[in-house]
This record gives structure tokens, sequence and C-alpha cells, in this order.
């Protein structure tokens, strides 16, 4: 099996119990070979995700996959918030982080902006130059929200 496979089974065990915690699962990565791995999982809420209901994801989606024995070796469960400086992996996200500062990787080009939403297929973004922007979905291969203090990015280029 290979690891984006077993990642979507153990998303699709996950999510639920996440739900049912309150929480959002945002991602689940799965990296490893045959005899150890690594399970990792982004949980969110509104106001951000605390040490303690990391530990309390942990402990109840552990203890389901090994009833379930979704993963076929010995593994390793880390669950974590998003941060700060998330990845926007889902359309509905740029909705949700309307007036944020992201940078876009689409084509060959960098587009660091504040996002607009997504409107018509398209991610409207008013780049820092003034100049608005709609760069096509299918187009962007990552877009990641830029850490902002006091009013300025803390983003290197």
């Amino acid at each position: 099996m290979i690891n984006r496979e077993l990642a979507e089974r153990i998303e699709r065990s996950a999510r639920p119990v996440v739900a049912s915690m309150g929480f959002e699962l945002v991602e689940v990565v799965y990296q490893g070979g045959p005899a150890h791995g690594i399970a990792r999982l982004i949980i969110d809420k509104p106001g951000g995700i605390g040490h303690d209901e990391c530990e309390s994801v942990s402990r109840i989606v552990g203890t389901q996959l090994d009833i379930e024995e979704l993963v076929p070796s010995s593994y390793t469960l880390e669950v974590s918030s998003p941060g700060l400086d998330r990845r926007l992996k889902k359309p509905e996200e740029y909705d949700k982080y309307r007036g944020r500062t992201a940078k876009i990787k689409a084509g060959g080009d960098v587009y660091i902006g504040r996002l607009e939403g997504l409107d018509g297929g398209c991610v409207a973004v008013r780049l820092n130059n003034g100049e608005a922007r709609r760069i096509p979905l299918h187009e962007v291969r990552e877009t990641q929200l830029v850490v902002e203090v006091g009013g300025t990015t803390g983003q290197k280029r």
C-alpha cells in the first residue's frame, strides 16, 4: 500500500472522530517505509489549537487506528495545528482567509498579496503593489499564509 492510500484510509477513519471533538481535520500525511512510519494529522478550530487538544486527539485517534489495524506496521502518530503560516489546501479556504496576506505560487510566478477570495474559479488577490490579480485555481501549485507582525509581513523572499 502506498503512503497516499494509507493517509486516505487514516483520514476516513479519523475525520468523524476529530469532528465529534469539535475540530476540523485539515490534512493527513503518512510517510515511512514497511518497518515504521509517521502519521501526521493537522487539526484546527476557530481561535486555534492548543497542546492539550492535540494530545486528546492523538490519544483517541491513536486508539481507534490501533483497534482498526489500519496501519500495517509500527508507526508514530503526530497531531499538530496548521500554524500561522498554514498552507491552503481546499478552495473554500480562499474565502475563509479573505483579508490575510498569502504567498501564491502559480506557473513560474510567485505572488504576494491580500486574499480577496475565490471568484469564478480564480483566486482573487490584491498584490502588495496595489494591483488586482485573478489567478486560475487550476494553475495554483501552492498557497501559504504569511505571518504578519505589526502590520508588516514576516515573509522572506
